[in-house]
């Protein structure tokens, strides 16, 4: 009778009983059990499943933002109505490129932003990054963040590159990246390590809350815009496509027609390049803003300009500032322009508005993106006397589906608004509500009320 081995039975029992283990192999091929070897995380899939898919953003079109900006204007009762689009077209030569590294999952890619959606890369753009691809920049490329390509305007460019160098590989592929750059790319003027504290890609529109540090590889801190005769920090903020840009002063200027005696002060100036082109159409002519980089530009640009009436101012924008100023005899006259340019997330609170309309200027020019901002200002401003005489909107970046809006205000003088016409001619100092009289002071107000004589005195 045969007898069965039992040499393995007890393993094979202990195996099977548990379930946790993989059937033995069969025709080479490994039989998986009914529950899986390894426990799942059911959570952390999703998450990597989510983190795996890219953000798709719908960028409006020229007509879509056109029909959003008149729907606007009918819910909100904005009045008057808009004047022709500013534009300009756009061209790659003068127009900020970006290579930026992207993840999926733990994938990581270097891939090549465009300005526009529509716009073929450029061949200095190209040429860098099949460089970035060759075996000796590994180390470099792992370390890269991302490239910006900021355009002067007139074909060439400076670089910025965003690197983490934390030893010594990395340190020989950045030098050896410059050496490429210096030695294939004549386009480039300049070039510049940044880094960024907290740690985030660099973004000139929103740098203001972040420290970064700039170490320049080789060439200038400052980059021409285009052939004006002035120049911005490589930091400065600028629209990524500049061909609209470029002709903003003029667009301004036709839309005020400034007089020889008037004054104009720029608020949020960046490296102040709409006040210096402005100055010689304007007596006197002032700029603020609180970036280190802008203060930079500024007093660079002010030397350039030819009849030296331009100043620089390094504050914040708020009413304490705004009444110190214009609480000064020199500055209390004259005929004042406000140009206020905000960032979409910038917002004008009611004490600068209430303090800008209290220095009683000829005229406020409001660009902002913010239509729900925009609203607010608008009716503030005309509590405040002051009323929409022209809305302009702004396409300074077609393609990318951003637009601003230009809003002129003036002060009205024959109560349109349904307010006394008198209270425009006040002066620019700012008014102080009236002292209300309380109960400790009304002993000392006279008060004359005839005494009703008593009887004996009728009698005498």
């Amino acid at each position: 009778m045969y007898k069965q081995n039992n040499r393995f039975s007890g393993r094979i029992a202990k195996s099977t009983a548990g379930n946790r283990i993989g059937k033995p192999l069969a025709g080479g091929k490994f039989h998986a059990s009914r529950r899986p070897d390894v426990h799942r995380d059911d959570g952390f899939e999703k998450k990597n499943t989510k983190a795996e898919k890219p953000i798709v953003r719908k960028i409006l079109s020229f007509e879509d933002i056109k029909a959003q900006v008149s729907a606007w204007m009918e819910n909100d009762r904005i009045p008057g109505k808009l004047q022709a689009w500013f534009t300009a077209e756009a061209t790659p030569e003068n127009s900020d490129w970006r290579i930026v590294k992207e993840y999926r999952g733990a994938q990581e890619s270097l891939i090549i932003d465009a300005p526009n959606r529509d716009m073929k890369p450029l061949e200095l753009v190209s040429r860098v990054m099949e460089q970035l691809h060759k075996e000796h920049l590994h180390i470099f490329k792992k370390a890269l963040r991302q490239i910006w390509f900021r355009a002067t305007g007139d074909g060439r460019f400076a670089l910025l590159v965003q690197v983490d160098v934390k030893g010594k590989m990395s340190a020989h592929g950045y030098k050896t990246f410059i050496d490429f750059i210096e030695r294939s790319c004549p386009e480039v003027i300049s070039c510049h390590q940044i880094q960024c504290l907290p740690d985030r890609l660099f973004d000139p529109a929103t740098a203001q809350g972040m420290k970064v540090i700039a170490k320049s590889s080789f060439g200038s801190d400052f980059m021409p815009i285009a052939s004006t005769g002035f120049c911005m920090h490589v930091l400065d903020w600028t629209p990524r496509i500049k061909d609209a840009w470029f002709n903003l002063p003029v667009r301004i200027k036709d839309a005020i027609h400034p007089n020889r005696e008037d004054r104009f002060f720029e608020f949020c100036s960046g490296s102040s390049y709409v006040s210096a082109t402005l100055a010689p159409f304007f007596k006197q002519v002032e700029a603020l803003d609180c970036r280190e980089s802008a203060m930079q530009s500024s007093k660079l640009n002010i030397r350039n300009v030819v009849t030296q009436n331009m100043r620089f101012h390094r504050s914040h924008l708020d009413a304490n500032f705004i009444s110190k100023f214009f609480s000064k005899s020199e500055n209390a006259e004259g005929r004042w322009t406000f140009y206020i340019n905000l960032n979409a997330n910038d917002v004008l609170s009611s004490e600068i508005i209430l303090t800008l309309a209290g220095s009683r200027p000829e005229r406020i020019l409001l660009q902002t993106g913010n239509l729900e901002a925009a609203s607010k200002a608008i009716k503030a401003f005309r509590n405040e006397g002051y009323m929409l005489r022209k809305s302009i909107p702004f396409c300074m970046e077609p393609g990318r589906g951003n637009f601003e809006i230009l809003f002129l205000f003036v002060p009205d003088r024959v109560g349109i608004l349904g307010l006394n016409p008198a209270q425009a001619h006040r002066s620019r100092n700012i008014q102080r509500p009236k002292e209300r009289p309380q109960r400790s002071n009304m002993s000392d107000i006279p008060h004359f009320v005839q005494k009703t004589p008593t009887f004996k005195q009728r009698k005498d």
